[in-house]
């Protein structure tokens, strides 16, 4: 019986170990950006069987945007794409914009991402999360895409408050780097994820702490939507 129990044991952690390296595994290769071609791959399908609208604004980013159900109504009557993969990094929008950005020819582009850069365990800072935005931008606008750059602020998640003073000052960074440039603008969501007493309010998040549930996403909405509203979005445009 003894040894049947090590046995046991010694399987049981082997399976902890496999399960594990596994784990790394997945973090590692998730901060790169190919390990996301499947999901923009079933992007490009998409487009061919059901085409997304003309003179749209574009949603790209990770968690948020690809949890969003309801975001075309949500944001309706503003006509919207979205182009939400994975655990997103703003270096991955970047690697991917040819195909997920260029083709749509977007009114406008919403970039909702940096919580993930910020928890790449191999260590990224505030001002890696600046400069992989400002790449971004400043490559659309040399391949000749003018449409407004909104960039939605990182928000704070009881699963990763520790990490919320980096957040914060990446927030800060690239809201004082909009503020002096042409066709770039900050949106901030943050105020409404904290309760009186300066607390995130978990009541914003599922049950993983990190993704918003549906409440969570009406904080998004009273920030983000009156803001597209005022620039114009929600009218109709002449097609191209």
């Amino acid at each position: 019986m003894r040894r049947g129990l090590v046995t046991l044991g010694i399987g049981f952690g082997v399976a902890v170990l496999a399960l594990f390296a596994f784990l790394i595994y997945v973090l590692l290769a998730s901060g790169e950006p190919k390990y996301w071609e499947g999901e923009i791959a079933a992007f490009e399908r998409r487009d061919v069987s059901n085409p997304p609208p003309e003179n749209a604004v574009l949603f790209v980013g990770g968690r948020d945007v690809r949890l969003w159900e309801r975001l075309a109504e949500d944001m309706a009557p503003i006509p919207v794409i979205q182009r939400g993969f994975g655990g997103a990094q703003i270096k991955h929008i970047d690697y991917y914009r040819a195909r997920i950005i260029h083709p749509y020819k977007p009114r406008a582009i919403v970039v909702m991402a940096g919580d993930a850069d910020l928890a790449d365990v191999r260590g990224r800072r505030p001002e890696d999360v600046l400069d992989d935005f400002r790449t971004l931008v400043l490559s659309l606008r040399a391949e000749n895409l003018d449409a407004p750059v909104y960039f939605v602020s990182i928000r704070p998640s009881p699963a990763r408050k520790e990490r919320w003073y980096g957040a914060h000052r990446a927030n800060q960074l690239i809201a004082d780097y909009v503020s002096g440039e042409r066709g770039m603008y900050f949106i901030d969501v943050t105020p409404g994820m904290f309760d009186a007493q300066n607390n995130i309010r978990e009541d914003l998040f599922r049950w993983d702490g990190l993704s918003l549930n549906a409440k969570g996403y009406e904080v998004l909405i009273e920030a983000i939507k009156p803001v597209l509203i005022g620039a114009g979005y929600g009218g109709l445009r002449s097609s191209r």
